[in-house]
């Protein structure tokens, strides 16, 4: 679960001892943003964590711009199925236009090598998992469109 006191803590711990008011306030409107493209999901359905802590198996969205605050490149909901591949689950709102500007490099279930992400990076690990009978996630598991790109 994500609230304001996790991200308070979080951003104090990294470093931000000072500046940590403007940081978290950057980063809920980074994730405010970020859940446009994933209906269905909500703080309550994710973890913030590094990415040293995401196992195979493991449901992750990632969003480049996460600390930065705002950026061009849409987050990606990924599913980690081995060390060096991972598929594409759905991806968020965003333009996209430095990284796929013809939307023809990565799509919905494609199945990518895995992506460079340093292990002390941000990701939001989603907890929920995917059922036919409804509860948490159903939605967007479900029932939502995967790929929000405008």
């Amino acid at each position: 679960m994500i609230n304001d006191d996790i991200l308070i803590k979080l951003e104090r711990s990294r470093g931000y001892l000072r500046t940590w008011p403007e940081q978290v306030i950057r980063m809920k409107s980074r994730m405010t943003e970020m859940k446009l493209g994933f209906p269905g999901i909500g703080n309550s359905h994710m973890d913030l964590v590094e990415f040293r802590e995401i196992k195979v198996g493991d449901l992750f969205i990632y969003d480049p711009y996460i600390e930065v605050g705002d950026g061009d490149e849409a987050p990606l909901l990924l599913l980690l199925r081995t060390p060096e591949t991972m598929l594409i689950e759905g991806i968020g709102y965003g333009d996209d236009s430095q990284r796929d500007p013809d939307r023809n490099l990565f799509r919905w279930k494609d199945i990518i090598p895995s992506i460079p992400i340093p292990p002390e990076f941000l990701v939001y690990r989603v907890n929920i998992k995917p059922t036919l009978n409804g509860g948490p996630g159903y939605y967007y598991f479900h029932k939502s469109y995967r790929d929000f790109r405008s």
